[in-house]
């Protein structure tokens, strides 16, 4: 009966990271960005915990895609991103597209997700979005830090 069990953790603890980490996530979106006021740029953020979400796919052993939504910030893709193992968590990053009433920009996107809690966090930043002194950041995240 131990042998069993044994092998049963085995057989689990092999599993791809992908496989791990896969699945639709309902989370908060919070934006970092900056505007100007008096001829200085300042920094500001917004939260908004309506109608996100974050579905990571399977697309291989070791690739999956990523696609962030926020009703209020619009929607991040990465069709073919590389996931890396860290035993407890994986992440992953890479270049794809952020789209917001029907304009589309590069973005860098990114993030982890943690094996035992589900605990995940995915960062989109927009580096040449219009008006925003190059900083563009949405964070999609599940947990309260």
């Amino acid at each position: 009966m131990a042998a069993a069990g044994l092998l049963c953790f085995s057989a689990c603890s092999d599993e791809p990271s992908v496989d791990r980490i896969k699945g639709s996530y309902n989370c908060e979106a919070q934006l970092f960005t900056r505007y100007q006021k008096n001829g200085k740029w300042r920094d500001t953020s917004y939260v908004y915990r309506l109608d996100n979400s974050v579905v990571i796919a399977k697309v291989d052993d070791n690739t999956v895609s990523v696609k962030a939504h926020s009703k209020k910030w619009g929607d991040a893709v990465v069709e073919n991103v590389g996931c890396s193992d860290f035993d407890y968590e994986a992440s992953f990053g890479g270049t794809g597209t952020y789209t917001l009433s029907n304009h589309s920009y590069p973005a860098d996107i990114s993030g982890t997700v943690s094996y035992e809690t589900r605990r995940m966090a995915v960062s989109v930043r927009v580096n040449n979005y219009p008006n925003s002194g190059g900083k563009y950041i949405i964070s999609f995240s599940n947990s309260s830090y």
